[in-house]
């Protein structure tokens, strides 16, 4: 039930809870009053937030009536987000309405937001009320009459493949017409791959220069989980390459090296991964602190003379470390830039399941010259030609900053060093769809950091699960106080069989294509049955999505299953009437999607 816009004022005087000094300035009004209002008035407004930290300014709320932004550089910009908020939390907030980012002399066409150069506001979170987007058209998106709130756009195609980048705005059409979709640059949307065609798209409507656009929040705004995120952390192994620049070295690195510290740390414990590679790490004296400190991890740093070293960092309640070294043979330290592959042979064990590991971290030559390029070429050969003859029976990692792409050098367009990697059905280049998807792991745009495994883990790799990390989310102006590269993470799932979940199988007939057919029955209460037809054997995931974005279940999580029609039953006894979404992904980017209703 909605609550009135004068019963939720009404009921926060009551509480006693609304400043004194918001009393003495404004009495509330409606943000469609105030929407009416000059710039420059003063107004207190109250709502509930629909867009928190997000883009790290400005906030969003609504009312009954309407949406509005508000922006406070000090509490928002400046450092850190320093506003405890969380979505539908009352809000209480006086200020003046400024526009931001119009045409010059042309009102109106720009984002409507309220201004207080001094925090004035209050948030009440026992006045907590989840919003529910308004299902519009892009037709209606332009108009303009929904800025400020949160909206949904149905049967969205955006004119995007593969990762979504920062500050961009990208074309996006229904049925109905077209319109713009703009990625916030410090929202966690950046680096995620863009929309499937036919979406179903949120976000909060936003004006710029005279353009309406929609601003999505996170990824599930846009109909994307990444696969493997039903796993909690302790479900998987988890692990990550990062070059920290120039890690504890003021001189190169960047100024602050307290900052950096404990951003790496951030960085560190945010994403909780089980094994990290580093690379760049400058300074012994900061490396230990930061062992010392990360009280759940052990470490081991490279003992080279080269001033930029590679080091383990690995979760001490998942991996047993057996041993670990610098790998001398065969390897020519000069091709090597003197910082020849370190090496880690652990046990892993998650889920009583354990599988013994050798981890190599490397960190290749760097530069686009004929020189370097072929250092990597003769080191990546030496690597292989090692692997090969002595671990091609084992559960092999390969990862680190190789400084080069997979597909074709970063020199003059020459074969990548690593296409003997690339082209051996023995490895699996597991970041190499990154690459493909137009990811960037390095600050000027190239995709150099990178995770090679061979078949063993292949097939325990939750296919789709390798990401770019967007640490631009929780860490400000990254890329200057912590490193030029973002971290490469990928995640696997340890199990000798698979649920036994689906039923159904092999028909006698090949699909000639993937297909994904409509649930029967439909509308259907409480189960139903979701069948899907391979032309070959395939890892699947099969997932229900509520019609908001939200997991409701996990049917079928990267599980190979043979080619033919497959079918999963579905119980949705614990759930609500409504729409639901299902999709089946089968990685590399192909992801199948449809709806069902639930009719109780």
């Amino acid at each position: 039930m909605k609550m009135p816009f004068l019963s939720l004022f009404a009921a926060l005087l009551l509480a006693g809870s609304l400043n004194a000094e918001l009393h003495a300035q404004q009495t509330p009004i409606t943000i469609a009053e105030a929407r009416q209002l000059p710039l420059g008035t003063t107004v207190t407004l109250t709502g509930w937030v629909t867009v928190t930290d997000e883009f790290r300014g400005p906030v969003f709320f609504q009312d009954e009536t309407g949406g509005m932004a508000w922006y406070n550089a000090p509490l928002m910009r400046t450092g850190t987000f320093d506003i405890e908020v969380a979505h539908g939390d009352s809000l209480v907030v006086t200020g003046q309405l400024r526009e931001f980012g119009n045409i010059p002399g042309i009102p109106g066409t720009g984002l409507m937001q309220i201004e207080n150069p001094t925090p004035q506001f209050e948030i009440f979170p026992e006045g907590n009320r989840q919003i529910e987007p308004v299902t519009i058209t892009l037709a209606e998106l332009g108009t303009n009459d929904f800025q400020g709130q949160l909206v949904r756009i149905e049967n969205v195609t955006v004119d995007r493949v593969g990762a979504l980048r920062p500050n961009a705005s990208y074309a996006m059409i229904d049925d109905f017409g077209d319109g713009t979709i703009r990625i916030q640059s410090r929202a966690p949307v950046v680096n995620t791959p863009a929309p499937q065609p036919g979406t179903t798209i949120m976000g909060v409507a936003a004006a710029t220069t005279g353009n309406v656009q929609l601003w999505p929040r996170r990824a599930a705004d846009m109909g994307f989980v990444f696969p493997g995120d039903e796993f909690s952390r302790d479900e998987t192994f988890d692990i990550v390459t990062w070059n920290i620049e120039w890690f504890g070295d003021p001189e190169r690195g960047p100024d602050d090296v307290d900052l950096q510290f404990e951003n790496v740390k951030n960085v560190i414990e945010t994403i909780g991964a089980d094994l990290y590679t580093f690379q760049e790490i400058a300074n012994n004296v900061s490396w230990n602190q930061l062992v010392n400190q990360l009280e759940d991890y052990g470490g081991f740093l490279a003992q080279y003379s080269q001033t930029q070293r590679v080091a383990f960092l690995y979760r001490l309640d998942t991996i047993t470390p057996r041993g670990h070294g610098i790998l001398t043979t065969g390897q020519n330290s000069g091709d090597w830039a003197g910082r020849l592959p370190f090496w880690l042979r652990m046990d892993a064990t998650i889920n009583g399941e354990t599988r013994e590991i050798w981890a190599y971290g490397v960190h290749a030559k760097a530069f686009a010259d004929p020189t370097s390029y072929q250092q990597r070429v003769n080191a990546s050969q030496q690597l292989k030609t090692f692997l090969d003859s002595s671990r091609i029976d084992d559960n092999v990692i390969f990862f680190g900053d190789l400084n080069d792409r997979l597909l074709v050098s970063t020199w003059n367009n020459q074969p990548s060093p690593y296409q003997n990697f690339v082209e051996d059905p023995h490895y699996l280049p597991v970041s190499l769809s990154l690459e493909q998807g137009q990811f960037s792991s390095f600050r000027t745009g190239s995709m150099i950091d990178h995770i090679i495994v061979t078949n063993q883990l292949a097939e325990e790799l939750i296919v789709g699960s390798e990401r770019v990390e967007n640490v631009t989310d929780f860490i400000t102006d990254y890329f200057e106080t912590t490193s030029d590269h973002s971290p490469v993470s990928a995640r696997f799932l340890f199990q000798n069989t698979t649920s036994g979940q689906e039923s159904g199988g092999f028909t006698g007939e090949v699909p000639g294509s993937v297909s994904l057919l409509q649930n029967y029955p439909n509308p259907f209460n409480p189960s139903t049955n979701i069948s899907f037809e391979l032309p070959e054997a395939h890892q699947v995931s099969l997932t229900v999505y509520s019609i908001t974005g939200q997991r409701v279940a996990s049917l079928l999580s990267n599980q190979t299953l043979s080619a033919g029609r497959h079918t999963v039953q579905f119980d949705a006894s614990g759930l609500a009437s409504g729409m639901y979404i299902y999709t089946l992904n089968l990685g590399e980017g192909m992801v199948l999607s449809s709806t069902m209703s639930l009719v109780k």
